[in-house]
C-alpha cells in the first residue's frame, strides 16, 4: 500500500568509490575478472553465505529474475512512456548522423596518442568485461555482507543484461554492414546473421552507457558523474575512430544503454521502502510529505 506521511525532512549524501580497469586483450580481461572475484572471496570468506544471495538461494535467484522482468517492461516502453520527447530528439540526431555517416567514418589506420587512447577505449568497453565487473562488485558485497555494494552489483548486471540483449537482437534483425565490411553506409542484410553485418547498434557503446548510468546514479558528485559518462563517450568514439562502427550506430547504442540503466534505477526507486518528497497542505498551510510504499 502507499503511505503519505507529513514530517520534518533531513537530507544526507553518500559517496561511492569505484575504479575503472582496462586490459590489453580479452584473455587478460578474463584473467582479471577471475582474479578480482577470487580476491573478494579470499578476503571475506566467512560472511559470504551468511545471508541469501544469488550464490546460495533459489529464492534470491527467483526474485532477481522477477525484478529483471519488471525492469524489462519499463525498458521496452520507456521510448514512449515517459521519454517520448527525448526519443524524438534522439531520432533526429540519428537521422543527422546517418546522413553524415560516410564523412564521419574512419578506416581505423590512425597512429599516435589518439590511437592508443582508442585502443584502451575499445578494450575497456568490452561487454564481457563489464559483466565481469558487475559480478565482481556483487561478489564483493556478498563476501563482505555489504548490502549496498551487493545492490550496486545487481543493478550493474541488470542494466547490462537489458542493454546487451536488446543490441544483440537488433544487430541480427537490422543487419547493417560495418564500415570495414562495406563502403556503403546503407548496406543492410536483415535477418541473415552474416559476419560483418551486425553494426547497428553498437553493443560496446550500449554496455558502456548502461554501466555509466548506474554508476553515476550512486554518486552525489558531479565530477564523478561526468567521469562516468566521459568514459562511456570515449568508448563510443573509439568504436567510430577505429572503424568498427558508423557514428549513427554509436548514437543508438548510447540511447539503448541509457534507457537500460534508467529502467533499472527507476524501477528500484518505485519499490516498497522507497520514499519521495511531495508538496502538500495541512489546514491550508504549505508542508512537505514523504510518499512511499510499505
Amino acid at each position: 500500500m502507499t503511505v503519505t506521511t507529513p514530517c520534518t525532512i533531513s537530507s544526507w549524501t553518500s559517496g561511492n568509490a569505484f575504479a575503472s580497469v582496462t586490459a590489453g586483450g580479452f584473455p587478460v580481461q578474463l584473467a582479471f575478472i577471475f582474479l578480482l572475484i577470487s580476491c573478494c572471496c579470499t578476503m571475506f570468506p566467512s560472511p559470504l553465505y551468511a545471508g541469501e544471495t544469488l550464490f546460495n538461494s533459489g529464492a534470491a535467484i527467483k526474485e532477481e529474475l522477477g525484478r529483471l522482468g519488471s525492469e524489462g517492461k519499463l525498458f521496452l516502453k520507456a521510448p514512449v512512456d515517459p521519454y517520448l520527447v527525448q526519443t524524438g530528439a534522439a531520432a533526429g540526431l540519428f537521422t543527422v548522423a546517418y546522413i553524415f555517416d560516410k564523412q564521419l567514418s574512419s578506416n581505423g589506420t590512425h597512429h599516435g596518442v589518439l590511437r592508443g587512447i582508442t585502443d584502451v577505449g575499445n578494450d575497456a568497453s568490452n561487454p564481457f568485461l563489464h559483466l565481469g565487473i558487475a559480478a565482481a562488485v556483487y561478489t564483493a558485497g556478498a563476501a563482505s555482507g555489504n548490502d549496498g555494494v551487493m545492490g550496486l552489483g545487481e543493478e550493474m548486471g541488470e542494466a547490462l543484461v537489458l542493454a546487451d540483449s536488446a543490441t544483440f537482437v537488433l544487430k541480427g534483425a537490422i543487419g547493417r554492414g560495418r564500415p570495414y565490411q562495406t563502403e556503403s553506409k546503407s548496406s543492410f542484410r536483415p535477418f541473415q546473421y552474416r559476419g560483418g553485418y551486425d553494426s547497428l547498434p553498437s553493443m560496446h557503446t550500449a554496455s558502456s552507457f548502461a554501466l555509466a548510468h548506474v554508476a553515476a546514479s550512486h554518486s552525489e558528485s558531479f565530477s564523478a558523474k561526468l567521469a562516468c559518462y566521459a568514459a562511456a563517450g570515449i568508448a563510443g568514439f573509439s568504436r567510430v575512430y577505429q572503424g568498427k562502427h558508423w557514428a549513427s550506430d554509436v548514437l543508438v547504442g548510447a540511447a539503448i544503454g541509457e534507457l537500460a540503466g534508467d529502467a533499472v534505477t527507476r524501477y528500484r526507486a518505485l519499490q516498497p521502502g522507497k520514499v519521495s518528497v511531495a508538496p502538500m497542505t495541512i489546514d491550508g498551510n504549505p508542508a512537505l510529505a514523504l510518499i512511499g510504499k510499505f
